[in-house]
């Protein structure tokens, strides 16, 4: 038995080394993230123009302002939509960008 006993453990250890170089890497899941026009907004206000205060994503990024007197809006510059998705989430790995609903931009990451 006590002869065994060194080639029981032997076998063990290698077959734990088997397991643990064999195993898969863990996936990374990939989520969307739809960001409306008043997040949008908060870009265009850090990153386009400081008096922007609504952002629309419609094959483009437009960033507004409202206009004194409340009689609309007042166009305040463009932005990028893949910065704008690595503002949003940094430590997130960016992977696209598409056309939301209502003029909303949907970020695609990998985390």
């Amino acid at each position: 038995m006590t002869r065994r006993l060194p080639a029981l453990l032997t076998a063990l250890l290698a077959c734990l080394g088997a397991l643990s170089i064999s195993a898969a890497p863990a996936q990374a899941a990939v989520v969307e993230v739809t960001y409306g026009p008043t997040s949008l907004g908060d870009y265009c206000s850090a990153k386009v123009n400081a008096s922007s205060t609504i952002g629309f994503y419609n094959g483009g990024l437009s960033c507004y302002r409202w206009s004194t007197g409340g009689s609309g809006m007042t166009y305040t510059g463009s932005g990028s939509a893949s910065a704008a998705c690595a503002y949003f989430n940094p430590t997130y790995t960016y992977l696209g960008y598409a056309q939301g609903a209502s003029q909303a931009l949907t970020c695609r990451y990998s985390v």
